[in-house]
Order: structure tokens, then C-alpha cells, then sequence
């Protein structure tokens, strides 16, 4: 018994050990893992950060050498324009044309190249699609004042303004499909000044962006509102610009926790969170401005590591840990166990002895209690044969007596008659008396005829198994005859019947007259001791196609233990006076099974007992 607190505190040492050790482990793994993630994801924010500065360092030079070319070659016919002209000339525009056609194909990033008046007025615009260079019409050249690279143009033509990252718009739609691309946009000074605007189409640029997403790490790049332009799920692409009004493509709503830290980030910031490891790197496009200001534009580059094929390795992880853990815990405990309870042997086979000792008298018992049983119901058997026996008897004899009787009854009314005849030829006061004795001799004999009638007819409907028509008041009667012998002797007992006599049914007369007598005997027995007085009620009444009959008693009433087994079979009170308890048993059975009714019972201690028996009026014949 002392020895299994101590399995208990072995048991309990060694599990809080494994469990630290667990989570040590589990943090080892998780630490370097975490590690891992952020070389990955550090190695592809370089290698997109380093990959896109120098393209848009590749956009500044051709900006500049586009300028420079056009500067050489105007620079001859500037001195040949009039001073003052307000118009272009022909030789001029061709010039330019000319020049931006040869600029166009140096480089399959451009998609447009434009001169554009100080006012925002495109003069020349040269489109640039799949090697096919083609000029703009006049009439379809736009005014660009409003546009953000027209208004953050440099003041110097030395100076190259790289504007931020978006879609073409032409006309004001969206070029289809999708053409990211930023301007590189740079001032022209003399006789016609302008602004030179140069679109560079960065869709290969992205191609290739995209593909150093592996490993389990996503690259995705935002602009400085918290919208995605290149995104894991590429149905948040673009939304700031497709969807100005809705949130539903910025990271603000999707990770707030995320933006945040993208606000507050000075180089390269890691975050974890949701599940997974974020690497965000603000990147301005143009990294050779020496001071940058809130004009100059800039992305977040942002590598984030898978959550599905994170939580996934988290998840082998532990139950790998777990299932070391639980191997280990379980050979340990083994171990313990093993060399504790050998010490509990003697002790475990010792009780388990005295358990099988107990069940051994507790079977005894109740093998006994089952003979009991059975005697009892042995005892009861024989007490119906003999009780059978004598019913049969008591037929037979009355079935004798009732054939001497009719003729006695027979014999006395002749007499009558001949007694009346000669009492009106020779009245006389000896014929008078004679005539008074043949009276009272006839009301005893029909009294003695009635008896021998109702013993005859309970006798036979108990013993016929066969459905019959039969009153019911006549039931009634029968059987309360049969106890005016008892109530003599228990005179503080009465018994009220309030029966009509228009109650015919077809069912079981002497299944009937058994379950009223049980009930009878039950209340006389039970509800009422040696001195007390009471009553006992029968009603019956008809209720559509059934008979509701309620036998009732103001007795001591029942106990709620055994009201709730009280129709089993064997339950009794007063085992001490020989009752088996089968008789409350077997009217539950005639009423339930042989007469398909209903008997439900109400009592309340020291109140009484109300017995409901819900019985159909015509017995359903099972046809063969």
C-alpha cells in the first residue's frame, strides 16, 4: 500500500522531465528552423532587391543617353531655327522622330517613348509593341499635366526622375494585359524645350522576380500604401489601381500587424507572425537620390515564409518529439513499474483472494434467494392446481345441486297452487299457515339456487380459455358475493362498487374476475393492518371503445422504492405471511398481454393506492 505513492512520485518525476526536455528540444528545432527561414528568405529579398536597383539603374543610364543623343542631334538644328518661332518644324519633328524610332528598338523594355510639352501637351509619342514601332497620331495625343511624373519632373536636365511602379494607361484605360512599368523622365532645354518621358514595360522583369519565390518562401512586393503588385495569390495584384475603393487588396486589412511593422521598418525587419516568418525591406526605386523625401518613390519587399508547410513541419515536429517522448516515458515507466510491483504481488493476489471470496458469498446469496423464489412459486403452483382442483369441484358439485333444486323449486310451486285452490273452496286457518311456511321455504330455496348459480359461473369462466360475451356488472357481483364472509370478520372494512349494468364486453370473464380479486386481496392484505378502517371503491365506467375501471383504497398507500418495481415479479411487503409477491404480477400480465390494456397505479404514503385499469371492451381474436 506505501509503495504506490512512491510508483506515483517516480512516475511523475520522470514524466515533468521528459516534458522539459520535450520542450527543449522543441525549441532547439523550432530556433533553427526559424533560422533557416530567415536565410532563405533574406537570400531571396537580395537577390530581388539587387536584381530590381539595378534595372532601374539600367532605366536611369538609357534616360540619359536618350537625352544625350537627342541634344547631339538637335543641337545643329537649333541654330538653324528663327529666333522666336512658335511653330515645330517639319525637319525638327522628323529629327525627333527619327531619333526616338532608332532609341525604341535598342531595347525590348521600352514601350513608349514621348516629347512632352512644359504644359503637359505630348508632342511626339513613339509606342513600341513586339518590335513593331509605330508613331501616334496628332489627334490622338494626350495632355499629360495631371500625371505624377510630369509634375515631379526635374528642374535639371542632369537629373533622371524615376517615377513609381504601376500599369500603363492609355486613354484612360488600363493597357490589357497587365504592362508594370515605371518612367524614367528627364528634362530638355533649348530652343524647344520639353520633358523627355520614356516607358519601361518591367513585366519579363517581374517574370523573373517571381520565380526566386522556393523553398517554402513567397516573395511579394507592395507599393507605399499597403497594395500588393506581385503577390503569392496573384488575385491581389494591382488591386490598389483595379479596385481604388476597396481595402479588400491592401495588406492593412489582411495584416494589420504586418503594415505596422512595414511603417515603422529602417532596412531589413523580421516579424513573426500568423504562423509564419515575415522579412519586409523598404526599397526605393531610384537608390542613387542622395536625400530621399516623401516624392521619391519606393516599394516593401516582403518575403514570407509558407504557414501551410510551416505548420505542417510544426506539426511532424511535435508528434515526432511526442512519439520519442511517449516511447521514451513508456520504457521508463515499464521499467519503474516493473520493479514496484513485484514488491505489490503478494499483495495484489492476497485481495484479489478476499474479492473472489466476497463475490463467492454474494453469488451464494443470491442463489439462495432464487431458491427461495422458487419454492415460492412452487408452493404457489400447487396452491393454484389445488385451488384449480377444488374450483373444478365445487362446478361439479353445484352443477348437482342445481338439478335437485330446480326440482324442489318445482315440487313447492305445485303445492302452492294446490295449497291456493283449496284455499279458496275451504278457507281455514291451518291452510293459511301452511301457505306462509311454502313462502319462506321458497325465498331460501331461490337464495340457495342464486349461490350455487354464482359458484357455478365463477368456477367456469375462470377455467374457459375461450373469449366470451359476458356482463360486466355480473363479474362484479359474482366476486364481491365471494367476499361477504370476509368482510363479516373485518367489519371496520367496507367496499363500495359503482358499477352500470350496460357495460357488455367479449374478452375474458375469469381473467377479469381474477385481476379484481387480486387487487382486492392486495388492499385488504396491504393498504389496510389488523384494527384499520376503510374503504374500498370500484368504478367502472364505459369510455368509447374501452372500460376504464379505477379500484381505489384509503390505506397506508405505497413507498416510492417499491412503486417502482411493484408489478415485478417476487416484490412483496409481507414475505413474512407466506405472500410471493406474484399477484400484482400476474394482473399486470392478463391486463398487458392477454387483454392488450393499460394499468397504471397513483399512491401516496399514508393517503392511499388508486389502481387504473384501461381494458378494451371487445378482445381482438388472433387469427390463426
Amino acid at each position: 500500500m506505501s509503495q504506490r505513492p512512491l510508483l506515483f512520485m517516480y512516475l511523475s518525476g520522470i514524466f515533468v522531465f521528459i516534458v522539459l526536455l520535450s520542450w527543449g528540444s522543441y525549441r532547439f528545432f523550432l530556433d533553427n528552423k526559424i533560422s533557416q527561414l530567415a536565410w532563405n528568405e533574406s537570400e531571396v529579398l537580395s537577390r530581388s532587391a539587387s536584381v530590381f536597383s539595378r534595372e532601374m539603374g539600367h532605366i536611369k543610364r538609357v534616360t540619359l543617353l536618350l537625352r544625350n543623343s537627342i541634344n547631339a542631334r538637335l543641337s545643329a538644328q537649333d541654330s538653324t531655327l528663327p529666333q522666336g518661332t512658335k511653330t515645330i518644324p517639319s525637319e525638327w519633328e522628323a529629327l525627333v522622330v527619327d531619333e526616338f524610332s532608332q532609341f525604341a528598338r535598342t531595347s525590348k523594355l521600352i514601350s513608349q517613348v514621348r516629347w512632352i510639352m512644359p504644359n503637359g501637351q505630348e508632342l511626339i509619342r513613339i509606342n513600341s509593341q513586339a518590335d513593331v514601332i509605330n508613331r501616334v497620331p496628332e489627334d490622338q495625343l494626350q495632355n499629360k499635366s495631371d500625371r505624377h511624373y510630369v509634375q515631379n519632373a526635374p528642374d535639371s536636365s542632369n537629373d533622371v526622375y524615376i517615377s513609381s511602379l504601376d500599369l500603363n494607361i492609355e486613354n484612360k484605360e488600363i493597357v490589357r494585359p497587365f504592362q508594370p512599368t515605371v518612367r524614367g523622365v528627364v528634362r530638355v532645354n533649348g530652343e524647344i524645350p520639353g520633358i523627355l518621358v520614356v516607358n519601361y514595360d518591367l513585366t519579363k522583369l517581374f517574370e523573373l522576380v517571381r520565380t526566386f519565390s522556393s523553398g517554402g518562401v513567397y516573395l511579394e512586393i507592395l507599393d507605399t500604401n499597403g497594395n500588393w503588385v506581385l503577390a503569392a495569390d496573384r488575385s491581389l495584384e494591382w488591386g490598389g489601381i483595379l479596385h481604388p475603393d476597396s481595402m479588400s487588396f491592401n495588406i492593412k486589412t489582411h495584416f494589420p500587424v504586418i503594415w505596422q511593422e512595414m511603417n515603422a521598418a529602417d532596412g531589413l525587419e523580421r516579424v513573426f507572425d500568423d504562423g509564419r516568418l515575415w522579412s519586409l525591406l523598404k526599397l526605393h526605386i531610384d537608390e542613387e537620390v542622395e536625400v530621399q523625401d516623401s516624392k521619391t518613390p519606393s516599394l516593401y519587399f516582403v518575403a514570407r515564409s509558407n504557414s501551410d508547410a510551416f505548420t505542417l513541419w510544426r506539426t511532424k515536429i511535435i508528434l515526432s518529439i511526442a512519439c520519442v517522448a511517449i516511447i521514451s516515458f513508456s520504457i521508463i515507466a515499464w521499467l519503474v513499474w516493473r520493479q514496484i510491483t513485484s514488491q505489490l504481488e503478494t499483495y495484489r493476489l492476497l485481495k484479489l483472494v478476499q474479492q473472489e471470496k466476497t463475490q463467492a458469498e454474494q453469488i451464494n446469496r443470491k442463489l439462495n434467494l432464487t431458491n427461495k423464489r422458487l419454492v415460492d412459486l412452487q408452493d404457489e403452483l400447487v396452491e393454484s392446481s389445488k385451488l384449480s382442483s377444488l374450483g373444478l369441484m365445487v362446478a361439479g358439485l353445484a352443477h348437482e345441486m342445481h338439478t335437485p333444486l330446480g326440482g324442489v323449486r318445482m315440487a313447492l310451486s305445485s303445492c302452492k297452487v294446490w295449497l291456493d285452490k283449496e284455499s279458496k273452496l275451504r278457507p281455514s286457518e291451518g291452510l293459511e299457515k301452511i301457505d306462509g311456511s311454502l313462502l319462506i321455504a321458497e325465498k331460501n330455496l331461490v337464495r340457495a339456487l342464486d349461490v350455487v348459480s354464482s359458484f357455478k359461473r365463477i368456477v367456469s369462466d375462470r377455467t374457459a380459455q375461450d373469449v366470451q360475451a359476458f356482463f360486466f356488472h355480473n363479474v362484479v357481483n359474482d366476486i364481491l358475493f365471494t367476499y361477504k364472509p370476509i368482510l363479516k370478520k373485518r367489519s371496520d372494512i367496507h367496499i363500495e362498487s359503482e358499477c352500470p349494468e350496460d357495460i357488455a364486453m367479449l374478452g375474458y370473464p375469469g381473467a377479469i374476475s381474477q385481476i379484481i380479486q387480486n387487487l382486492i386481496d392486495n388492499a385488504l392484505d396491504h393498504a389496510f393492518q389488523r384494527l384499520d378502517k376503510g374503504i374500498i371503491t370500484l368504478t367502472a365506467k364505459k369510455e368509447q371503445d374501452n372500460l376504464i375501471l379505477v379500484i381505489s383504497d384509503n390505506g397506508r398507500g405505497v413507498s416510492p422504492e417499491i412503486k417502482a418495481h411493484i408489478f415485478d415479479p417476487f416484490i412483496t411487503t409481507g414475505r413474512t405471511n407466506q405472500h410471493t409477491g406474484l399477484g400484482l404480477h400476474l394482473v399486470s400480465q392478463w391486463v398487458n398481454v392477454l387483454m392488450k390494456g393499460r394499468i397504471d397505479v397513483v399512491s401516496d404514503v399514508g393517503v392511499g393506492t388508486i389502481f387504473t385499469l384501461t381494458l378494451p371492451l371487445r378482445v381482438e381474436i388472433d387469427s390463426e
